[in-house]
């Protein structure tokens, strides 16, 4: 089989997966009468196409970054290249979030997240919030975005108003701290495991995907902690005295702080703990384990159990939307969506992936996507739920020799999803 022919028939499966996840989907939109809140079966939104001056902002940022970027990446100096990564990442991110057509865009996380700081006070402050805070979970009180997380981002952003920073600009900058945060710290675990010269070739394509049009949810601040954390302790492992001691600590301290974010955090030790283990560094694993612990066991002074809350999570999930939208169809409808999210450039690129220490990666990474799959913790939303997971798979475009064309692809898949999904987040 030549080299065309097997990039035709990658990209042929892709549209295939999808083809089918939608069909299959228009059979459950009968069966369940349409309550399962997916107007854009499997996406979460509705199908509105528009065409309007506003897709014009991720068309002509994402045209100038597919000119710069791949020269940028290539000849600068890594720290500048790492941060015009990030930089850009940021930029197509606001440019499709400016596309959005719904009005709530820039509001999501003041609606699910800062807005609810008021909770805390409410319970007497945050150790009587911490308290009672698994037992309104599951009396179905709390909004269900506090069903479904653990309460550390409700005190991070009452914290935060406490210091006099609060409204819209404070909360989408934060989001998009979280997009570059994922980004850089991509970056950094593709260098320390593959080389840099791949990692520079990754770097393009960690910034076009048609992922970023979800890049306005609290799931990039999870992604920025969790990602960050994986950094420091992938790091650690190819380091020695202090310099190894403090990226152990900070990976430690930040992947307890992620896991207090997000359950799913915990699956992105999979990296982690291959690469570790790959290189024998059990230090690593125990002191940053044990970190992370701390922090997780700490909130137990004021009553909140993290596993009592997975589990909270778990029954509250299974008695709501889950129930109705089952198990079976979305075990393989969170895969065309993950697919989609990634755009058909990787799934080329997965198919021509040949170095092996770039597939620690790739592979560990998917290795986590499979078990959220199996899970059945992600029945839908996946584009978003999955997000902390993009950048590392991502990280596959460095095998794709000739990328202004492929990144080309993907813009296109992400200015097409703006002009036609209307999601209010």
């Amino acid at each position: 089989m030549t080299a065309k022919t097997r990039t035709a028939a990658v990209l042929t499966g892709w549209a295939l997966l999808l083809a089918l996840a939608w069909v299959l989907g228009q059979v459950k939109l009968d069966v369940t009468e349409g309550r399962h809140q997916l107007g854009a079966m499997p996406l979460f939104g509705s199908w509105e196409p528009h065409l309007d001056a506003t897709l014009l902002a991720p068309i002509i940022v994402g045209a100038l970054l597919i000119a710069f970027l791949p020269a940028a990446a290539a000849r600068w100096r890594w720290r500048w290249t790492a941060l015009a990564t990030a930089l850009a990442a940021v930029a197509f991110s606001l440019s499709l979030t400016v596309a959005h057509s719904h009005p709530r865009t820039w509001t999501d996380l003041d609606h699910h997240y800062a807005s609810n700081t008021r909770l805390v006070d409410d319970a007497g402050g945050p150790g009587a919030f911490l308290a009672h805070y698994t037992q309104l979970q599951l009396d179905g009180v709390y909004p269900v975005h506090l069903q479904s997380h653990p309460p550390g981002l409700v005190l991070f952003f009452w914290g935060a108003e406490k210091l006099g920073l609060s409204g819209l600009l404070f909360q989408n900058t934060v989001i998009q701290l979280g997009v570059a945060a994922a980004v850089l710290a991509a970056l950094a675990i593709g260098r320390d495991v593959a080389g840099e010269r791949l990692a520079r070739r990754a770097a393009p394509f960690l910034v076009i995907a048609p992922a970023a049009y979800w890049h306005n949810t609290a799931d990039l601040i999870f992604a920025g902690v969790t990602l960050a954390a994986v950094a420091c302790l992938i790091l650690a492992t190819n380091r020695t005295g202090p310099r190894a001691a403090a990226l152990t600590a900070a990976g430690g301290l930040l992947a307890g702080a992620a896991l207090m974010l997000s359950f799913s955090a915990a699956l992105l030790a999979f990296p982690v703990l291959v690469v570790a283990i790959r290189r024998r560094r059990w230090g690593v694993l125990l002191g940053g384990g044990a970190l992370a612990a701390a922090v997780v066991l700490a909130p137990l002074l004021w009553g909140y159990w993290w596993l009592e809350g997975l589990q909270t999570t778990r029954v509250r999930y299974y008695a709501g939307v889950a129930a109705i939208r089952g198990y079976w169809y979305f075990l393989l409808a969170n895969l065309a969506v993950f697919a989609l999210a990634l755009g058909p450039a990787i799934a080329v690129a997965l198919s021509r992936l040949r170095d092996r220490r770039m597939w620690i990666v790739v592979g560990s990474c998917l290795a986590a996507v499979a078990v959220a799959d199996l899970s059945g913790m992600s029945s839908a939303e996946t584009e978003r739920i999955w997000q902390p997971f993009m950048p590392l798979v991502l990280l596959a475009g460095c095998a794709l020799p000739r990328p202004r064309a492929w990144l080309a692809v993907q813009l296109g898949v992400a200015v097409v999803l703006a002009a036609a999904l209307r999601v209010q987040w």
